[in-house]
């Protein structure tokens, strides 16, 4: 089975079937990785300049993931994570750093 379907897969099951608070921490990565590698793309892109040829469907991606307004919600969604997590017991917060780690493994 392809690692897209049973990474989605088990984002729908934790969001579908478990708590606020482990949907919010399995989905977190997601977030996350896309930001950190926006912004590893677009250092690339300065760094290369115009000596590598790009469809401009590469810099829009690179823009949009590596843009202030996607760091602000990414940084949101963490501060979400964190609330949860603030208020969540041992079970849950077990829950939550495993399906984070789930997450960061299938992706």
């Amino acid at each position: 089975m392809p690692n897209t379907v049973l990474y989605t897969s088990y984002m729908i099951r934790i969001v579908a079937t478990k708590c606020h608070a482990e949907g919010l921490a399995v989905l977190l990565p997601c977030f996350w990785v896309y930001m950190h590698v926006g912004k590893c793309m677009l250092k690339l892109r300065e760094d290369l300049g115009d000596s590598v040829k790009r469809p401009p469907a590469y810099d829009a991606w690179i823009d949009m993931y590596a843009g202030d307004e996607f760091e602000r919600d990414v940084k949101d969604y963490i501060d979400m994570c964190d609330n949860a997590a603030k208020n969540a017991d041992e079970s849950t917060l077990k829950s939550m750093r495993e399906h984070f780690m789930m997450s960061l493994r299938e992706m």
